[in-house]
C-alpha cells in the first residue's frame, strides 16, 4: 500500500475535505486488497488445491482409523460385543466435523479450478468503474445507502459484480446508479461524515491486518516457483507419512478383530 495513504489522526493540519479524501482513498484500497485476498487464495488453491485435499482425506481417514481402534478396544473391556449400528452412529458422529471439513475443502477446489483468469483489461476496467461507484454509493461514504433499500440493492449488486470482476455488469450498474441518485435528488452531494479521524484509524487498521495475516501473504509464496516447487514436496511427503500410517492402522484393526475377542453383530440377525 502507498504510504501516503496513512493517516495517524493526529495531524491537524489536513482540512476536512483532505481528510475525507485520504479516507475515500483508504476504503478503496482496502476494498481493493479484500478482493485481491480472494484472489491470492483462489490461484493457491489452483495450485495446491488437489494436493491438499488429498493429504486431508488420508489424515480424515486415519482419524476414523484411531476411533475405531479406540472403540474396539473400549467394547473389549466390556465384554467384545460390537452392535454394528451403534458402532456405525458413533464412528459418524465424532467423524462429523472431519467430513464437513473435508466438503469444504473439497468445494474451495472446486470453485478454483472453475475460476478463471482476468485479462489485463479486466483488471483495470473492474477497477476503474468499482472506484467510480463506491465513491457515489459506498455506505461508508454515502449514509443515504443505509437508508435507501434502492441503493441498498444497488450496493449489494455492485459488490457481487466487483468480486465477480464482471465489467458489463458494472457498467451497466453505473447508468442505474447515476438515475437512481438523480431521482433521489443526491446527485453530486458529498455527505457529512463525522469522526473522520476515528474512521480513518480504524479502516488504516483494517488494511493493516489483510496485509499481515493469510491469505493475503500467501502472495509471495505464489509467485515463488521454487517456493511453489518445495511446498507441493512437502504436502506429498506428508500426504505418503499419511498413507504408510492409516496401512498400519488398519493391519491393527484386523489384528484386533482376528484375536477372537470382539463379536460384531447386527441388530434383528440372527
Amino acid at each position: 500500500m502507498d504510504e501516503e495513504l496513512l493517516f495517524d489522526g493526529a495531524d491537524g493540519g489536513n482540512t476536512a475535505g483532505d481528510r475525507y479524501e485520504l479516507y475515500e482513498r483508504l476504503l478503496l484500497e482496502r476494498d481493493r486488497l479484500e478482493k485481491e485476498t480472494g484472489q491470492i487464495w483462489t490461484v493457491y488453491m489452483q495450485i495446491f488445491g488437489q494436493l491438499i485435499t488429498e493429504n486431508y482425506e488420508e489424515k480424515v481417514e486415519c482419524i476414523k482409523c484411531k476411533k475405531t481402534i479406540a472403540y474396539y478396544q473400549s467394547i473389549l473391556n466390556r465384554g467384545g460385543q460390537i452392535d454394528a449400528g451403534e458402532m456405525k452412529e458413533y464412528i459418524d458422529r465424532e467423524m462429523a466435523v472431519y467430513y464437513a471439513e473435508l466438503r469444504r475443502k473439497i468445494s474451495e477446489k472446486e470453485s478454483a479450478e472453475k475460476a478463471g483468469r482476468l485479462s489485463a483489461y479486466e483488471v483495470k476496467r473492474t477497477k476503474e468503474l468499482y472506484r467510480r461507484l463506491a465513491k457515489l454509493i459506498h455506505p461508508d461514504l454515502n449514509p443515504a445507502t443505509g437508508t435507501s433499500p434502492e441503493l441498498q440493492e444497488l450496493w449489494q449488486r455492485v459488490l457481487d459484480a466487483y468480486h465477480r470482476s464482471n465489467v458489463k455488469e458494472l457498467s451497466e450498474l453505473e447508468v442505474l446508479i447515476r438515475k437512481t441518485l438523480k431521482d433521489l435528488g443526491l446527485d453530486d452531494v458529498r455527505p457529512e461524515i463525522p469522526d473522520l479521524d476515528e474512521r480513518i484509524d480504524a479502516v488504516n487498521a483494517e488494511i493493516a491486518d489483510i496485509t499481515g495475516t493469510e491469505p493475503y501473504t500467501l502472495r509471495s509464496l505464489i509467485e515463488d516457483d521454487d517456493a511453489v516447487r518445495q511446498k507441493k514436496d512437502e504436502i506429498v511427503k506428508e500426504t505418503e507419512d499419511y498413507k504408510k500410517y492409516h496401512k498400519q492402522l488398519n493391519e491393527v484393526i484386523v489384528k484386533l478383530l482376528a484375536g477372537g475377542g470382539l463379536q460384531i453383530y447386527v441388530e434383528g440377525n440372527n
